[in-house]
């Protein structure tokens, strides 16, 4: 070690450490972002992946256009678009390289780089570990677009290696497009460039320290020549402290160092004899001096020490009472005073008044929760279980408002163990606890409505499940989800949305018991906890409670919405243990509320998770059946009861399943709905009878208009209005033939009513024709209808079927036909099934009925078959 401190205290060797020290970083450096680079330009290649893949879909878009317009036939387009794909190819820092093209039946379509594969079946190909390397591709492809991973044999390799493809489905065409690259290449490419930016870095430190070398060795030369003269002259020897200049060249910088070393001595030789003969003179004058004075320095100090100690010790209390900035107080407990610094009133704004008892009136303005705090802290450090005393508590200033203080001190024992005096300070923590509060609030509370949050309910629940484990508790958890609550935001914005989730959380906590708990979880999502509530009857009182707390009318600005909310109850230690666990069963409840219809309650219970799954199989194939086309529109006829003749056509969606065959609207359409699958599907469905209606036309039935079924989510889209007008377009019919069917329940749920009315306003506009469908099973609001930009009243099929019963809704029957032709709208009855529900209908004046009576729904074909023939008419006779 003394010799590396030695190494270490020459220049040149130091300047050589510190040029050592920053290359090494520089290398470090350099190895970090070379690092960073790899993984860089991995995901950067990912990215050129997609983007090349994108480009490509994109540039045979205009083609998939002309197709689906009928402009060219499928073999014209799929001929057009191989061609396009096979001059796809590009190169970059890796390579040459293409984009490929093929079925989803497996057939290669493109391979620019190997054409003989072309036409070939390629879906048997499989990967190193077989993998179906094309079937994976089909299958991504099928799902939209994404990457493939798999390991095949580059050409011209004999071990296979990683690669990665990314791919985009043409479901037109049946088939996709993609490229791919050898993960391989990304890593040779960078050791290759590691490698020789390493190189670099290393030639350019050899030529620093060379270059360094060169210029500095003469200068170290001659500085090395006066260090050896300075450690001869530490011995201080006379023969040994000069230097001969003949060593050196005449002229040079070392021979003119050593002669100015030579004379700087010599002058100092002479002045410090000089010195030495005048500082004699000087002590013996000085002796004489003193010698008279020291009497009198020894009696000055004698008088001053004992002042000087007594000014300090006054100085050093003044300043330790004055500086800090606490009060500081010093408590007689023999005569029961306290002594206070004069901080007093600054910091705790408080003035005594003078032949008050401080001790009294100090107590008096503590809070009453904190007195039991401050008086136990106190008597364990009088009683030695403590060394120090401290104590937080609230004290009142003269404003009447409570502030926070730390009370420390030290007592003083005499000795039989009794205190004799204490010591100590209050410091005002207020800021402190103020900040305190507000960061457990951050931490704590849901920043929008001041519920406890996520971390909260999870810390308590946690709490409660140990106590439940050890038999001391148990209880329920209540997981509240409001319904339709994405329509608010979608509709009237976050703000409104806000405003309402704001609302419910003073609702929950007016009805919730202070020692449960309610937090929120984000979105729309609240969670009651429940502690020490064992009795499942309990909690069905508690959840039926927040049912009729919760459902009311609420007006958001101008709109007004009518709020519900689906409840999922888990109970514990019954459907878990673990905090995870109790969430995700009281989720799966809440699905099954949400499943039964909303508005409701469910208890956890084990079946409800496979009834899940099923519905989850369920959406994953009805998101299949779009892309496979599976839908088909079942159409049943309107028949006008004066001229017994078709008047209209209802679309009814149907669901040809390849495995279940055709499924039922009632088990499909609310999932449909709750997906959000309704909007491709509404619009494909909007196409296809826009299509059917053209046939009509075709056939000179132009008078008679295809009715469409209209989701308050496909109303709810901005474009609803535009895609509408589009189909009517594309189908080259009148608006008058289009017939759009809107629930009542449907528009008094609507958050945003007066946008949805002025959309159906702009769609009247044009000629299409507007039905107002289930007419009696909502709120039936004669206020609400008169807002209605409608044509046609359609009576829900439970009214029809009370006509036959001799049920008390009969007489309203023709009142509401009565009412509707008042306000000049056409009447539809539905669901009529018998001739004595005809006739009396016929008697009431109803315009046109629809049911099994006239037609079951039928396919387009068998329809338009039936039509033609005037087989529907025939019913009525």
């Amino acid at each position: 070690m003394q010799a590396l401190a030695l190494w270490l205290d020459k220049t040149l060797s130091r300047i050589f450490l510190a040029l050592l020290i920053f290359i090494s970083g520089l290398l470090i450096a350099v190895g970090f972002i070379t690092n960073k680079f790899e993984a860089n330009i991995y995901d950067y290649r990912r990215q050129e992946l997609k983007r090349i893949t994108e480009v490509a879909r994109h540039s045979i878009e205009p083609v998939i256009i002309q197709y689906r317009t009928g402009e060219l036939s499928r073999q014209a387009a799929l001929h057009k678009v191989r061609d396009s794909v096979r001059t796809m190819t590009y190169s970059d820092i890796f390579g040459a390289n293409y984009v490929f093209m093929s079925s989803y039946q497996g057939i290669m379509l493109v391979q620019p780089f190997e054409p003989s594969l072309e036409g070939s079946d390629q879906s048997q190909l499989k990967d190193a570990h077989g993998l179906p390397i094309i079937s994976l591709l089909i299958d991504k492809a099928r799902q939209g677009e994404g990457y493939v991973s798999y390991d095949y044999h580059p050409p011209g390799r004999v071990q296979p290696q990683q690669k990665v493809s990314y791919v985009i489905g043409i479901p037109e065409l049946e088939a996709y497009v993609g490229t791919g690259m050898y993960v391989e290449d990304i890593q040779t490419s960078y050791q290759e460039f590691q490698l020789q930016l390493q190189g670099v870095f290393l030639l350019f430190f050899l030529l620093v320290m060379a270059a360094q070398y060169m210029l500095l060795q003469p200068m170290f030369s001659s500085y090395q020549l006066l260090i050896q003269a300075f450690d001869r002259l530490k011995n201080y020897s006379e023969e040994a402290l000069m230097l001969s200049p003949l060593t050196y060249r005449k002229g040079s910088e070392a021979e003119r160092l050593v002669t100015g070393f030579n004379t700087m001595l010599a002058d100092m030789w002479a002045k410090n004899a000089a010195m030495l003969q005048a500082h004699e003179e000087l002590t013996q004058s000085h002796e004489e001096l003193t010698a008279g004075n020291e009497e009198l320095i020894a009696l000055y100090t004698e008088l001053t020490a004992a002042n000087e100690l007594l000014q300090k010790s006054e100085d050093r209390y003044r300043l330790a009472m004055e500086g800090v900035n606490d009060v500081i107080y010093d408590w007689d407990l023999s005569t029961n005073k306290i002594t206070l610094s004069g901080r007093w009133n600054d910091v705790l704004g408080l003035n005594a008044t003078e032949g008050v008892d401080i001790q009294i009136f100090w107590e008096a303005r503590i809070h009453p929760e904190d007195i039991t705090v401050r008086t136990q802290a106190m008597a364990e450090h009088f009683a030695g279980e403590t060394p120090f005393y401290a104590a937080e508590y609230r004290v009142m200033n003269q404003a009447g408002e409570y502030f926070w203080v730390l009370s420390r001190g030290k007592a003083l024992f005499n000795l039989a163990g009794g205190v004799i005096r204490m010591a100590g300070s209050f410091t005002d923590i207020s800021e402190h606890k103020r900040r305190e509060a507000e960061i457990w609030r951050l931490a704590y509370r849901d920043s929008l409505t001041g519920l406890a949050n996520r971390r909260l309910l999870t810390e308590r629940l946690r709490s409660e499940l140990v106590l439940a484990q050890n038999g001391q508790g148990c209880g329920a958890m209540l997981y509240l989800d409001l319904d339709n609550f994405k329509l608010v935001n979608d509709s009237c914005g976050h703000i409104q949305g806000d405003q309402l989730l704001i609302e419910v959380a003073g609702t929950l906590v007016k009805i919730v018991d202070e020692h449960h708990l309610v937090a929120r979880l984000g979105g729309d999502e609240f969670v009651v906890l429940l502690t020490n509530v064992c009795q499942i009857t309990e909690v069905s009182q508690y959840a039926a409670k927040l049912l009729k707390a919760l459902a009311q009318e609420v007006n958001l600005g101008a709109h007004p919405f009518f709020l519900s909310v689906s409840i999922g109850i888990a109970c514990y230690p019954l459907n878990g243990t673990e905090v995870d666990e109790i969430l995700k069963n009281a989720d799966t409840a809440l699905y099954a509320a949400k499943s039964a219809g909303k508005n409701s309650y469910r208890f956890f219970a084990a079946s409800m998770q496979e009834t899940l799954i099923q519905k989850l199989k369920m959406e994953r194939s009805l998101r299949i059946a779009v892309s496979k086309e599976e839908f088909l529109l079942y159409f049943q006829p309107i028949v006008h009861l004066a001229t017994g003749r078709v008047s209209g056509f209802e679309a009814l969606l149907r669901w040809n399943n390849p495995q279940r065959g055709l499924i039922s609207p009632g088990e499909f359409i609310p999932l449909v709905e709750e997906s959000g699958l309704i909007v491709p599907i509404g619009n494909w469905v909007m196409q296809t009878a826009c299509t059917f209606a053209r046939k009509l036309s075709d056939m000179a039935y132009a008078h008679i208009y295809v009715a469409v079924n209209v989701s308050v989510k496909q109303l709810a889209c901005d474009d609803f209005v535009a895609m509408v007008k589009s189909a009517l377009h594309e189908a080259a019919i009148p608006a008058t033939m289009l017939e759009l069917e809107i629930t009542e329940t449907i528009l008094m749920n609507s958050e945003c009513f007066n946008t949805n009315i002025a959309k159906l306003k702009e769609l009247k506009d044009i000629g299409v024709r507007i039905a107002l469908d289930d007419f009696g099973t909502g709120y039936s609001s004669l206020t609400y209808l008169k807002q209605l930009p409608i044509d046609v009243v359609k009576i829900d099929k439970a009214f029809v079927d009370d006509l036959t019963a001799g049920e008390k809704n009969v007489p309203l029957m023709g009142s509401i036909i009565a009412l509707a032709h008042n306000l000049g709208l056409e009447v539809v009855a539905e669901g009529v099934e018998t001739k004595e529900q005809c006739d009396l209908l016929r008697a009431w004046q109803c315009d046109s009925i629809q049911g099994y009576l006239i037609s079951h729904p039928e396919p387009a074909a068998v329809a338009l078959a039936k039509l033609q023939t005037d087989q529907f008419s025939g019913s009525l006779e």
